[in-house]
């Protein structure tokens, strides 16, 4: 298609056209001006805590390397020699203190730097320029709470700006395991998905109106407490839409959450409740002042295609990564992180769940997931079905303005906070897509 032809996303009507999952065209462009220009999460500073260490990674398509240099500065580096481009380092993660490409030999360190050459008084005279050639760095890298991300284009606006509202909710509710000793990984796991990266990104960013159905049976096991009997609850779930185009869902406030988890807890032990009331009062802690306090979330997307879930002291924290791998196809990579002063039991406990009923690859709940993206895109790349727009109309037109929303506790709370079944925070995650590319309305 020729993009401008038939305008792509139409906020105002709730509609985005289903060429935006399935065109090559838009792909291409949106790699160059999403993924060449957003902030984009890289992994957690706990994943390289020593010099030498490194993690690979990808910022769009292209290859990285998250390596701490002998400083123990965090640098990223496109992963391919500037020779003849082959990728220099083959594995996820490790230590070394350089690597050397295992073409024509020619070896870097870990401030990027070329150190070798092979042959190089016969074969280049010595007259080649060491330091025209060494890696290509991200011009921008910046670390928020341990996450590091990285951006391609060295006039971006600053992380922080970037970021914006979903600040004050990570800082309250992910971060506040910095009282508690720190975030640190405990697993993670990769697989490969059909579909396009959109599809889970604005899943995550606010649809809770999936859960009822797709996600019945864990509810009917017994696997998750549903949040679906009776109306709107006053302390929630909620869905937050945050500019420019991150979303927040599954919002709790108040104390119900809280003593929810205190139950659970007391099932464990007396080690698992002191840390949920340790947790619960750091957060109000940091929060003090505003009139409601968080408590957990239960899935965010900082744009474009960092996710998170939680959604209880008890669960820890999954950082996802939605990796582009064409239109149809993206690699979904995921690191599960928890407070380190958090009891080893619950962390076990957490891991046995999410590989049974959570969002491991063998879970319920992504199993779940991953078959209606992959029905979403087998309906989608015929030609007659893409003549027809997907609709995102849901709570269009009563933005602010909610049924009941004066009964919420959610005062001095940021971002457009809406009801647990709405499509504002995909309609803002669509708007900011569609202005980057060119296609704002």
């Amino acid at each position: 298609m020729s993009l401008g032809a038939n305008r792509l996303v139409e906020i105002g009507k709730g509609l985005v056209s289903r060429e935006v999952f399935v065109d090559r065209e838009v792909y291409d462009i949106e790699q160059e001006r999403v993924f060449g220009r957003c902030w984009l999460y890289l992994g957690h500073e706990t994943q390289i805590p020593e010099p030498g260490d490194f993690l690979t990674t990808y910022m769009g398509e292209d290859p990285v390397i998250l390596w701490r240099d002998p400083n123990g500065r965090p640098r990223a580096f496109l992963n391919t020699c500037r020779h003849r481009g082959n990728r220099l380092c083959l594995y996820e993660r490790g230590n070394a203190s350089a690597f050397t490409c295992s073409y024509h030999g020619w070896t870097y360190n870990g401030e990027g730097k070329l150190t070798g050459v092979p042959y190089h008084v016969e074969a280049y005279f010595d007259e080649l320029d060491r330091d025209r050639w060494g890696l290509i760095q991200t011009p921008r890298l910046t670390s928020y709470g341990g996450m590091v991300f990285g951006s391609w284009d060295p006039d971006a606006r600053s992380l922080d700006e970037y970021l914006g509202d979903v600040r004050w909710y990570l800082d309250a509710v992910l971060l506040v395991a910095e009282d508690l000793g720190g975030l640190e990984p405990v697993t993670s796991s990769r697989y490969a998905a059909r579909g396009n990266w959109k599809i889970p990104a604005e899943n995550f960013a606010g649809d809770h109106y999936h859960n009822p159905t797709t996600h019945g049976s864990s509810y009917k096991l017994g696997l998750r407490a549903a949040e679906f009997v009776g109306p709107q609850g006053r302390c929630g779930p909620f869905e937050v839409a945050i500019a420019p185009g991150h979303g927040l869902g599954g919002l709790t406030t108040g104390a119900e959450s809280f003593e929810r988890d205190l139950a659970n807890a007391d099932r464990v032990g007396p080690e698992a409740r002191y840390y949920v009331e340790a947790r619960y009062a750091a957060i109000k802690k940091r929060v003090k002042g505003a009139g409601s306090v968080p408590y957990s979330f239960s899935h965010a997307n900082v744009f474009p295609n960092f996710a998170i879930w939680g959604g209880s002291a008890l669960r820890g924290h999954g950082f996802f990564m939605f990796h582009p791998r064409g239109p149809l196809s993206t690699e979904v990579r995921q690191t599960v992180l928890f407070p380190r002063e958090a009891p080893q039991v619950i962390k076990e406990m957490a891991i046995a769940d999410l590989g049974r009923g959570g969002h491991f690859a063998s879970g319920f709940f992504e199993q779940d997931d991953a078959n209606n993206f992959e029905q979403v895109t087998q309906g989608t790349t015929s030609y007659i079905a893409r003549q027809y727009p997907f609709y995102f109309g849901m709570g269009l037109g009563h933005e602010g303005r909610w049924p009941g929303q004066e009964e919420w506790e959610v005062h001095d709370l940021p971002g457009l906070i809406g009801p647990r079944f709405s499509e504002h925070p995909q309609r803002c995650f669509y708007a900011f897509w569609a202005e980057l590319i060119g296609e704002g309305e």
